[in-house]
């Protein structure tokens, strides 16, 4: 193609393609309704879905809100069984995630906001599964009730037979973030970190959003927390310190894909494309809490950047299945919950 048909060419695809996204609305409008299956902090989900509602008033959104492990099981079970009710899916992908995008999960699209993302955001350039926020794992403590000189800076510290009673987490086999970071202590040498815990008679909150409101209560006064809510927390005014341990942690690449058998699928792709839109990217951050991908977005105000932090792992390296199995498996087990 000569450089004059290259140029001659330019305006007409781009003209076509928004008239493409163009019909893609229209019909999303004509739909009426989407329907979000994620993990995001439930207060902060609620403001981006106002947000979305204003953007698009024709659309009603829904939501349904699970930990990333039992979401995963619960898209899985509705597709398998012909049941599709999500228009997209937010999470923290485990294998199940990565084999439904083999077994027909995921539509195959372009969104028109990705270009302002960098490459490795589409997974394995293959147009379906987009990596739209990062989580971190790290320990908070209540300010109030530890004192600076105590407060813990290390993995190891958790185990302190000081905290015995005073210590919280998310269950492992609830969430793959903890699954992740805890073989991430096996890889630091810290030992059966299932029994050390169970000695220290942790106790076990549902989601990050508890782990944070029971440290702010003073329920329990130091907690291992996926980072979701924290920024927001401390943007607030709460008394909490956090530390992202020098020995390094764990990320959590959140990833949303498009469901091929969405019910709504042109306003599923209205609502995905939103989100990856520069307005959507600064409400998930504001709102949901964590550090979004999008080119451009100013850092978080609370919490570092993940590029400034020492020693990250994405923590899928450390999960393959078998390992994910033995870890959920071990700690059930040790805490006798089947």
């Amino acid at each position: 193609m000569t450089l004059c048909g290259a140029l001659l060419l330019t305006p007409f695809t781009s003209m076509a393609q928004a008239n493409d996204w163009s019909a893609i609305e229209a019909a999303a409008r004509k739909e009426g309704k989407v329907m979000l299956y994620h993990n995001l902090n439930p207060a902060g989900a609620e403001r981006l879905a106002n947000e979305f509602r204003k953007a698009y008033p024709a659309i009603k959104m829904e939501m349904t809100r699970l930990g990333s492990a039992p979401l995963i099981q619960r898209f899985s079970t509705e597709f398998s069984s012909g049941r599709n009710l999500a228009d997209v899916l937010i999470t923290f992908p485990d294998q199940r995630i990565f084999d439904g995008m083999k077994a027909g999960w995921m539509a195959k699209w372009v969104p028109p906001e990705l270009k302002f993302f960098p490459p490795a955001v589409n997974y394995e350039g293959k147009d379906m599964l987009f990596n739209i926020q990062t989580a971190r794992e790290a320990i908070i403590w209540n300010k109030q009730r530890v004192k600076p000189a105590e407060a813990p800076q290390e993995w190891a510290d958790l185990f302190d037979p000081k905290w015995k009673g005073r210590i919280g987490m998310n269950p492992p086999w609830r969430s793959v973030s903890i699954q992740g970071i805890v073989a991430y202590w096996e890889k630091l040498g810290l030992g059966d970190t299932a029994a050390k815990l169970k000695a220290n008679n942790v106790r076990f909150f549902e989601g990050s959003g508890g782990i944070l409101q029971a440290v702010i209560r003073g329920d329990v006064h130091v907690a291992e927390i996926t980072d979701l809510p924290v920024n927001v927390a401390l943007a607030d005014g709460a008394p909490i310190g956090i530390v992202y341990p020098k020995s390094g942690t764990t990320l959590s690449l959140g990833y949303m894909f498009v469901a091929e058998k969405a019910p709504n699928i042109n306003a599923g792709k209205v609502l995905a494309n939103w989100l990856m839109s520069d307005k959507g990217q600064l409400y998930l951050q504001d709102y949901a809490g964590l550090p979004v991908t999008r080119n451009g977005i100013p850092a978080m105000s609370h919490i570092p950047a993940t590029a400034s932090l020492p020693n990250t792992i994405d923590g899928l390296e450390l999960l393959p299945p078998a390992k994910q199995k033995e870890i959920v498996d071990h700690w059930r087990t040790t805490f006798g919950i089947q």
